[in-house]
């Protein structure tokens, strides 16, 4: 997880905006309590926000995370 966020981070050490999520595609949560965990991509927001639907508890469930605390499923393959 560590890795993977520096990697995501410009020369300066300042994590990068992703650009690449697209709403509807598999996304990775890489920080905080749903680490590692995948899901799909539901919405993205101005306010820098992005819900993902996570399998939890034998359903589905909509969270709102950071839009840092998520990358594209296959960049972490």
């Amino acid at each position: 997880v560590v890795e993977a966020l520096i990697d995501a981070c410009g020369e300066d050490g300042v994590l990068r905006w992703q650009a690449d999520l697209t709403v509807g595609h598999p996304v990775r949560v890489v920080v905080g309590p749903f680490a590692d965990l995948i899901g799909e991509l539901e919405q993205l927001t101005d306010a820098g926000r992005v819900r993902v639907l996570l399998n939890l508890m034998g359903g589905c469930t909509p969270v709102f995370l950071p839009r840092t605390h998520v990358v594209p499923a296959e960049s972490m393959l």
